[in-house]
């Protein structure tokens, strides 16, 4: 049951990932026909992730709640459509419409689909199989970039979004045909009555209350390991977010490539570099917990520290002998990282919140990260230069580290806490 799940989810993660950047890919058309300065064009990545985070607390509430199987295929097929609908928009505010649509639809599933792995598997299993679900991370991005020099370069940006939508209608099917997991995905009568839910809340008010929306993301966040690896992880989201963003345009402007080669370019790095950081950070994490419970961190901090100069070696080496070596090696420090880092997440949230804490995860790490990141950059860029724009991520790498690290005390006794250490 648990692999079947795992395909059909990373499957779908795949196409989510694909549709999130595929405007990334297209900027240049996008922005020559629409007329728009980088600060608009920018605005295009901040207005899909502000949506998306604005949207994850509540499917992450409802999740808990009332199931997580027909929450994650409605917001496949929601975020399909809105993508394919983009052939047909003419204007740039339905333009900003449609990408804020794909967040809702996305922030369904990308806050279930892994709190409903989770449940599947024990802890030290987690990383492992969290890091192939985030395998679709640099694949479906280097798909985005794949399906825009392809498409794009021949036929314009409009066809490359009917391309990347459709299939995603497709897979919600699947997704609706997975078992609901017992112990998470049952409704509130079912989960007062399982032992254990009180863990989430105080004794005394009623089940409305402790289970409101607030109280149980303050709950949350009082636990020292996931509010430090989350800042974190919104530090890295803030780079990986910016640049994938900006990089196919970035490549154009201060390193002379055309726009098939920057895209075709940032597929070769993201896929190979990408996909073997995700699973080399998955298979690290698990397997070094037979020394320490604390080498989902360890991986995590070392990979984004030497991370630092590689990408700083990318953004401003002019000679290709350099800057490419950089930036694939970038790719793949900072690739380590979601898979372990999630699994810390949904480990010491214990399995009555995980998919609130999936969900706030999601908010905070986008209202730090990729929400102003597209903006800001394109803000720089407008004022002074691209380059510089990009720089501020080195920045958000170095405050990314310093957070993990911290976080590393307080992961045992938070894990205890959650009932991880029993098994």
């Amino acid at each position: 049951m648990a692999t079947r799940a795992l395909i059909i989810l990373a499957s779908l993660n795949l196409l989510d990932y694909l549709d999130r950047y595929l405007i990334a890919s297209l900027g240049s058309l996008v922005k020559g026909e629409m007329g728009l300065s980088d600060r608009a064009f920018g605005f295009l990545g901040t207005a899909f992730f502000l949506v998306y985070f604005l949207s994850s607390p509540v499917f992450g509430y409802l999740g808990d709640r009332f199931g997580r199987i027909r929450l994650m295929a409605g917001g496949a097929v929601l975020w399909s459509l809105a993508t394919s609908l983009t052939f047909w928009v003419t204007t740039y505010p339905t333009l900003v419409l449609a990408r804020g649509l794909v967040g809702v639809g996305e922030a369904s599933f990308g806050t279930l689909a892994p709190a409903y792995l989770a449940d599947l598997l024990p802890f030290n299993r987690r990383s492992r199989v969290l890091g192939f679900f985030y395998l679709a991370l640099p694949v479906g991005s280097a798909l985005a970039y794949l399906v825009g020099g392809l498409v794009g370069s021949k036929w314009g940006w409009r066809p490359a979004f009917l391309v990347a939508g459709i299939p995603g209608m497709l897979l919600a099917a699947l997704v609706l045909r997975l078992p609901a997991v017992a112990g998470s995905s049952q409704g509130p009568v079912a989960q007062a009555s399982r032992p254990g839910t009180s863990q989430t809340s105080s004794p005394g008010p009623s089940l409305s209350h402790l289970t409101s929306l607030w109280s149980g993301a303050r709950d949350l966040w009082r636990l020292p390991t996931l509010r430090r690896v989350t800042l974190g992880y919104g530090m890295i989201t803030f780079t990986l977010g910016g640049l994938a963003f900006w990089m196919p345009r970035y490549l154009e402007t201060a390193k002379g490539l055309e726009m098939a080669q920057a895209n075709y370019l940032l597929f070769g790095s993201v896929t190979v570099a990408g996909g073997l950081g995700i699973l080399t950070g998955g298979f690290l994490g698990d397997r070094l917990q037979a020394y320490t419970l604390k080498a989902p961190l360890l991986v995590s901090g070392l990979g984004v520290a030497l991370s630092i100069p590689l990408a700083a070696l990318a953004i401003f080496a002019p000679d290709p002998h350099f800057y490419v070596p950089g930036l694939v090696g970038a790719i793949f420090l900072l690739f380590l990282n979601p898979g372990v880092l999630t699994a810390v997440v949904v480990s010491v949230a214990g399995p009555q919140r995980r998919a609130q804490a999936v969900a706030l995860n999601i908010v905070v790490i986008h209202l730090v990260g990729d929400v102003p990141s597209p903006f800001l950059i394109g803000w720089l860029a407008d004022i002074s230069t691209l380059q510089w724009g990009v720089s501020l991520t080195l920045l958000t790498l170095l405050a990314g580290a310093i957070l993990i690290f911290w976080a590393m005390p307080y992961l045992s006794r938070d894990l205890a806490d959650a009932g991880e250490l029993k098994e």
